[in-house]
């Protein structure tokens, strides 16, 4: 494999790049993309993948991670590096959702997880309805000997549950939200023959996995040195930390792209202050893109 020396590689399939985009592009370190809409940030990655993996920055047998939050989102940029790159270079390219990776760690180190979280080995995909979690609510919340705030069953579970972090060992509740999330991840755990997980369930089992078992932490890193996240202001409480559990060291390059303007999933549970917790803690520089003209794109 001849790689490009990294001052000679230029843009694929499209005529250039804005200076920020190259800024961004080109930066060694964890990077905070902000662009609003239009401003061609699935491409962006799509460049950036072929940066890294043809010039040799992540050679072989390292590999790219790219998470994103839906299917076509995923399957899109994907199928963009594989326009732009060689098929040997773009095999080295990994394009998922969130839950679809959590998922699969969970699986295959489900007997790696505490006890005490441990679900059946065979377990069901779980989509509650709104009632069901009323019905929940409405039940423990009879069970608590005091007052209680009111838990609204559209955030329940993507809010409390989701930024519940699990302790390995597990401790009495101290609060009325401790207590409704441990007799949550009861009924999910311990549901007639097999367990039911939703998938905030299954992003807090893997991030709780990669705490419980470093090696598995270590092993991602070893294989993904570089990963995106498209669509960052929509990581929720649970994806969050498990993207901070997973990734947050000197041996990984993060690239969160997103527009901190368009906060729309708040309601299913996503954080407010991602962009600002992830420069403080990943030390990313904040790189915004400026809109580009549709007519410098190419297919």
């Amino acid at each position: 494999m001849l790689y490009t020396k990294p001052k000679e590689w230029r843009p694929r399939g499209i005529v250039d790049l804005e200076p920020a985009a190259w800024r961004a592009l080109t930066h060694e370190g964890s990077t905070s993309v902000v662009a609003g809409p239009g401003a061609g940030k699935t491409e962006f990655l799509a460049q950036r993948a072929a940066y890294l993996l043809e010039t040799g920055i992540c050679p072989a047998p390292y590999r790219i991670l790219a998470i994103s939050f839906k299917s076509d989102a995923a399957s899109n940029l994907g199928e963009r590096v594989k326009k732009r790159c060689s098929a040997e270079i773009a095999s080295r390219f990994t394009s998922v959702t969130f839950d679809a990776f959590t998922k699969s760690l969970v699986d295959r180190f489900l007997t790696a997880i505490p006890t005490n979280w441990r679900p059946t080995n065979r377990y069901d995909v779980y989509f509650p309805a709104r009632w069901q979690i009323e019905q929940f609510l409405n039940g423990t919340l009879a069970e608590w000997q005091g007052d209680a705030p009111e838990f609204s069953p559209t955030t329940f579970e993507p809010r409390w549950v989701g930024s519940y972090k699990l302790p390995p060992t597990r401790n009495a509740p101290r609060s009325v939200t401790e207590f409704l999330v441990q007799r949550w991840w009861d009924q999910l755990l311990r549901s007639y023959d097999s367990s039911k997980l939703t998938f905030v369930a299954l992003n807090r089992l893997a991030e709780l996995l990669l705490r419980s078992v470093p090696h598995i932490r270590r092993a991602l890193q070893s294989t993904y040195p570089y990963v995106f996240v498209d669509e960052f202001q929509d990581t929720t409480y649970a994806q969050y930390d498990f993207l901070r559990s997973a990734f947050c060291d000197e041996n990984t390059t993060v690239t969160a792209v997103g527009d901190n303007k368009q906060r729309i999933m708040t309601w299913a549970g996503a954080r407010v202050d991602a962009f600002e917790k992830y420069s403080r803690e990943f030390g990313a520089v904040s790189i915004p893109l400026l809109e580009v003209d549709p007519i410098s794109w190419t297919t």
